[in-house]
């Protein structure tokens, strides 16, 4: 399964963390696997074009994303905003493969 650990801080995200396989199909035909990497690969680099380098810590690993935001950003919030969005979407059709835990720290 996917995990998504969505940790907020005075409503607003502060942290996303994605890791683990959907387990929906054999490796290299995992739909889900290949939706959750393709939406956060894609906001990845859409923050690390459109937003100052010390607003985001960004890491990617096998199996593992984090995006940690250092200070209010605009541009930024918006940004993880729309992949929560977007994996919220994708869990409403795969709920089995995939879990976000969105909370308050």
């Amino acid at each position: 399964m996917v995990n998504v650990e969505v940790k907020r801080q005075n409503g607003t995200i502060a942290e996303v963390c994605i890791h683990g396989h959907a387990g929906y199909a054999k490796h290299g035909q995992d739909l889900v696997c290949a939706g959750v990497s393709s939406i956060s690969v894609g906001m990845l680099n859409a923050l690390d074009q459109l937003t100052e380098h010390d607003v985001c810590d960004l890491v990617i690993e096998e199996a593992y994303i984090r995006i940690k935001l250092n200070k209010r950003d605009q541009n930024a919030e918006l940004l993880i905003n729309t992949l929560v969005i977007q994996l919220k979407t994708l869990e409403e059709n795969y709920h089995k493969y995939i879990s976000i835990c969105d909370q308050e720290v």
